[in-house]
């Protein structure tokens, strides 16, 4: 049963199609697995078992039929719990809205339910999403890493990663404002899409930043980031911020080569944040595979880029996520937990220090507009230090950059959420603790075409992404 578990999304879609697998059998497989390990794991907060069963039986049932079945058509994943989902709670994973149960769902999870996916329940994130040095509260326990249970998972979409990468679900959705799809996904050896910012509708989630925040897909490979993206993607009217651009077919764009695409790197960023050694080594070791695939390297310059961590990060999100949380923290300040002293940190920034934060933003998005002139994809770490590096600490030469780069190093991340540009995070090998090793991947605005195609051709070049935890069975 196990092995049902660690099939990819195309695999099992695969085998509906053809009807060698139903969905019944292959929830029923992640419902047992779930049982059996989420116990030590800590990934799910709410297992929507019945519910699961339910939709699993009618997929099951519509096989017999001639009609339209799309790739994630019987396919079992789960949300993160700060995404609505109507007759089931959704709790931001804080005592403040530990019993609130919304009467609709967010506009992505009507979008995964049309296209017949199964969902398994709600999982496990830091408290409001804010993952710079919090912990969640008493409300739920960190969830652990399967890849060594004694190690941090990341955040925020802690439990999006864990479950996925321990094979209690076979993708999840989860939310990005610094680096909260990219760095769970590093530290748990999956790949994370974090899409052009307005990619992917947000009504119905609980949102950290208005202006840095996007949702994305967490999965084993980016094939199925590229699945489970064609059918999230597109305006949502519930939006104002979503893009109308057509949804192109992503799932196709797996197939595009990469010969003659010009690779980057900034040096001179990653000197001054400072990177892990295998890290460093494990990253020169994939553009050394890419360039094998005929595409050529680069070096390039982003002036104020070691700036971007204070605007964005510190000053505009914190603005922003004070402001949504300014009325339910006077009202409800006892039952916030961890996530208080930061979102209450905002308070204290002016109106001057948040213009500041977007005049700068207006620079940085201006100066990566220019370098990539001068390359079609930056690559570059995903956090400075792994699990087994000890805390994911740097102290880099710019005062800017210590402050943006402590406890899970947003320092190479959060930038991205400022400019809106879309990353993948991507395995791409392992330190000698066991522990994975990720390098991001970086493209303009609205190409995630790109950067599908440079990682799915990767990892057909490499096996990082196939391998299976360690600390489960």
């Amino acid at each position: 049963m196990s092995d049902l578990c660690f099939l990819s999304i195309a695999e099992a879609s695969d085998l509906i199609r053809r009807r060698q697998l139903s969905p019944l059998e292959l929830t029923e497989a992640h419902l047992a697995r779930i049982d059996t390990l989420d116990a030590s794991l800590g990934s799910y907060i709410t297992v929507t078992r019945e519910q699961a069963l339910s939709q699993a039986r009618a997929a099951t049932e519509r096989m017999t039929g001639d009609g339209p079945r799309g790739s994630l058509f019987g396919i079992p994943l789960n949300l993160k719990d700060n995404i609505a989902t109507a007759g089931v709670r959704t709790t931001a994973a804080s005592r403040v809205l530990q019993d609130w149960v919304p009467d609709r769902n967010a506009s992505i999870v009507t979008r995964l339910l049309d296209a017949g996916a199964i969902m398994l329940g709600k999982v496990a994130l830091s408290e409001f999403t804010f993952a710079g040095g919090s912990t969640p509260n008493d409300f739920i326990k960190p969830p652990r890493n399967p890849w060594n249970l004694k190690y941090s998972a990341g955040g925020s979409s802690t439990g999006s990663a864990v479950s996925v990468a321990a094979g209690l679900a076979m993708g999840s959705v989860g939310s990005d404002s610094g680096g909260s799809i990219r760095i769970p996904a590093a530290l748990c050896g999956l790949s994370g899409l974090n899409p052009t910012y307005g990619r992917i509708g947000k009504s119905g989630v609980i949102p950290l930043s208005y202006s840095m925040g996007a949702i994305g897909p967490l999965t084993r490979s980016v094939h199925d980031a590229a699945l489970m993206l064609e059918v999230m993607a597109g305006h949502d009217p519930g939006d104002r911020s979503s893009s109308r651009r057509p949804v192109p077919p992503y799932s196709e764009a797996v197939n595009r080569p990469v010969k003659g695409l010009r690779i980057g790197t900034c040096p001179a960023y990653v000197e001054a944040v400072g990177v892990q050694a295998d890290i460093q080594d494990a990253i020169a070791d994939a553009i050394g595979v890419l360039r094998t695939l005929g595409t050529t390297s680069v070096e390039v310059q982003v002036p104020h880029l070691t700036y971007a961590c204070a605007a964005g990060y510190n000053t505009i999100m914190r603005a922003e996520a004070f402001h949504h949380h300014f009325k339910r923290m006077r009202d409800h300040r006892t039952e916030y937990g961890a996530a208080f002293r930061n979102i209450a940190r905002g308070g204290f920034l002016t109106a001057h220090d948040y213009l500041r934060g977007q005049q700068a933003r207006t620079l940085i998005t201006e100066e990566v507009r220019q370098a990539f002139e001068q390359m079609d994809v930056l690559v570059l770490p995903v956090i400075p230090a792994t699990g087994d590096g000890g805390p994911y600490v740097t102290e880099g030469t710019d005062v800017k950059v210590r402050k943006g780069a402590f406890s899970h190093g947003p320092a190479y991340t959060a930038p991205f959420n400022l400019t809106g540009s879309p990353t993948l995070a991507l395995p791409c090998g392992f330190t000698a603790g066991g522990m994975p090793i990720s390098m991001q991947l970086v493209a303009r605005p609205f190409e995630e075409e790109t950067l599908i195609s440079v990682g799915h051709q990767y990892q057909l070049q490499t096996d990082w992404h196939r391998r299976r935890p360690t600390a489960t069975p």
